[in-house]
């Protein structure tokens, strides 16, 4: 056995002592950066105390900022401060010392001290790159984005040939919103190495952000001379000529795309979001039939495809009636498939179109009548059109049909029963569907009927109820936003466990801070623990994100009033009554 085998095999049958090795390795080399640094920089001074005189002065010194930087690395930053703060009365120009205080204050979490020493330390030695990266993250953290950048700029004056300072100083300019600036220092960055794969990607982000669709058109030619993930790269170039409304080379780029791979379902859709964008009918019909006919794609993935273009519809009208034409070319080929009248019903539901919806609904379910969600899909057409009586006899038809679906057919019907007004029954069939063993086989469908449940409660007059059925329902899904929302509002209105409620409002707004209904919720709730002014803020953003829902402007008429601003609690008020009229 050789003497490397030796010694492995020894270190393998002693682990904890291999292990504890490791473990006080890495606490030296921890503190090993700054230890180095202060031994570097000290200098013979009055010692801390009179203990081991026959010392020399220095090495007590020295010894004192090791013990110190041991309990720094061991996470007992307070004391890793006493002794720093000491060493300072000795040695108060001495960098090091400001830079391992630092670097203690942020183990604690105190940012604002942990900044002033850094500075220190930059200020008594501005070509220490340490110092310098260490600084710059803690602006960086104190979002002064401004001063991370000069940081890092001193850095790559420092080093220049290195991309790694220019990479930080890059990605400090996104963080402040200088896209700009940003774009110039990855094209530095492509000018050491043309290869690095991230600096190219930033480079053509910021390009198309910056719309500069003319040098992204080049960026990415460039990249496919270089031969790595030519379809996805040609597919970006065909939309970057959509953008740059060169029409012509998208359609034929996109077509080139698919003559490699005609699977590809990402460049059939940009191929006929050329001939949506440019309405040019001919040739979407033309190139629709060749989609079509292909036996490269499967029938799902058609529908799909379908599916996709009515759900824009709902968005854009352009997408209208290529999405029927899309439809019905499936049709044609698949006059049997339920699922095709079924997308067509609901296309049809998207564009309040409840009659043509219902008789498409009928004809996939003459198809596929053991469908549950053709069945639902039916219901919520008779209901868009407020034929309670009949959606409630779909329902009885579907228990008939579907009698294994018990519990999904009763939320359904509790749901009509809601809807039509009737809410003490529809609260009766929402406690028969919310049995606990529920919750486990089908969560969606548990959470569903829970938060109508809770909304009967509430209109019954019992909102102990339905707080106790929000704070279930988060026990179920812990991180759901609509759920924290709702369940704050109803704290906020009955005036109970308020700071409670101001936790749940402000994780749902920051979870989706441009939803009107969380922002709404988040300012009534400040209002009520006699926040105006925030609450003012909020509820003003939330008006002009939603400019058509009354209650948030009644709740911002109170937070006027309060605020003494009655001018402007009038102006909402009136134009509360407005919203109230239509």
């Amino acid at each position: 056995m050789n003497t490397l085998c030796l010694m492995c095999s020894r270190i393998g049958k002693f682990p904890v002592y291999r292990f504890e090795w490791l473990r006080l390795l890495s606490m030296f080399l921890a503190c090993a950066i700054p230890c180095i640094i202060f031994l570097s920089s000290c200098s013979s001074r009055p010692v801390l105390s009179d203990k081991m005189a026959s010392d020399s002065l220095a090495e007590v010194t020295k010894r004192e900022f090791v013990a110190a930087s041991l309990l720094s690395v061991k996470g007992e930053y307070r004391g890793a401060v006493d002794r720093y703060r000491k060493l300072l009365l000795v040695e108060p120009s001495n960098a090091a010392i400001y830079y391992a205080l630092s670097k203690a204050y942020v183990g604690l979490g105190v940012v604002d001290s942990a900044r002033l020493y850094s500075e220190k330390s930059v200020l008594l030695n501005p070509g220490n790159k340490y110092y310098l990266r260490a600084l710059a993250s803690i602006a960086h953290q104190m979002q002064d984005f401004e001063r991370a950048s000069e940081l890092y700029r001193q850095l790559v004056a420092l080093d220049p040939g290195n991309p790694e300072p220019l990479s930080s100083l890059a990605l400090e300019y996104l963080a402040a919103d200088q896209p700009e600036k940003a774009l110039a220092v990855f094209q530095q960055i492509l000018a050491i190495d043309p290869r690095d794969k991230t600096a190219q990607a930033q480079v053509l982000l910021m390009e198309i952000k910056l719309l500069h669709y003319s040098d992204a058109i080049s960026t990415v030619l460039r990249l496919i001379e270089q031969g790595d993930e030519k379809e996805k790269l040609r597919l970006t170039l065909g939309e970057l000529y959509m953008l740059n409304a060169q029409h012509e080379l998208a359609y034929k780029t996109f077509r080139e795309v698919l003559k490699g791979n005609p699977r590809y379902i990402p460049a059939w859709l940009s191929l006929f979001e050329v001939s949506v964008q440019t309405k040019n009918r001919p040739v979407f019909l033309e190139d629709l039939k060749q989609f079509y006919n292909t036996n490269k794609v499967s029938l799902e993935q058609k529908i799909d495809l379908a599916r996709l273009f009515v759900l824009r519809s709902a968005q854009d009208s352009a997408f209208v009636e290529p999405a029927y034409a899309m439809i019905d070319e499936i049709n044609k080929h698949h006059p049997e498939n339920g699922k095709v009248y079924a997308l067509r019903g609901n296309a049809k539901l998207w564009h309040n179109q409840g009659a043509g919806a219902i008789a498409d609904f009928k004809k996939a379910l003459l198809i596929e009548p053991y469908n549950v969600e053709i069945w639902e899909d039916i219901v919520a057409a008779y209901l868009l059109q407020k034929n309670f009586r009949q959606a409630e006899q779909v329902v009885i038809s579907a228990k008939k049909r579907l009698p294994k679906l018990t519990v999904r057919l009763r939320v359904l019907e509790g749901e009509v029963h809601y809807q039509s007004g009737d809410i003490k029954k529809a609260a009766i069939l929402f406690e028969k569907a919310l049995q606990p063993k529920n919750a486990k086989k089908d969560k969606q469908l548990y959470m569903q009927a829970a938060s109508t449940l809770a909304l009967c409660y509430d209109k019954l007059g019992f909102p102990d109820k339905s707080i106790r059925v929000y704070e279930t329902m988060l026990e179920v899904d812990s991180g759901n936003f609509l759920t924290m929302n709702n369940l704050a509002y109803i704290l906020a209105v009955q005036g109970k466990e308020l700071s409670k409620a101001k936790e749940l409002a402000l994780k749902a707004v920051t979870a989706e801070p441009e939803n009107a209904s969380y922002l709404d919720t988040l300012g009534w709730v400040l209002f009520k623990v006699g926040e105006y002014e925030k609450a003012r803020e909020i509820l003003e953003k939330a008006v002009d994100i939603d400019a058509h829902e009354p209650e948030i402007r009644d709740h911002l008429s109170k937070v006027y009033e309060k605020l003494g601003n009655h001018q402007k609690a009038e102006e909402m008020k009136e134009k509360m009554k407005i919203l109230l009229q239509k």
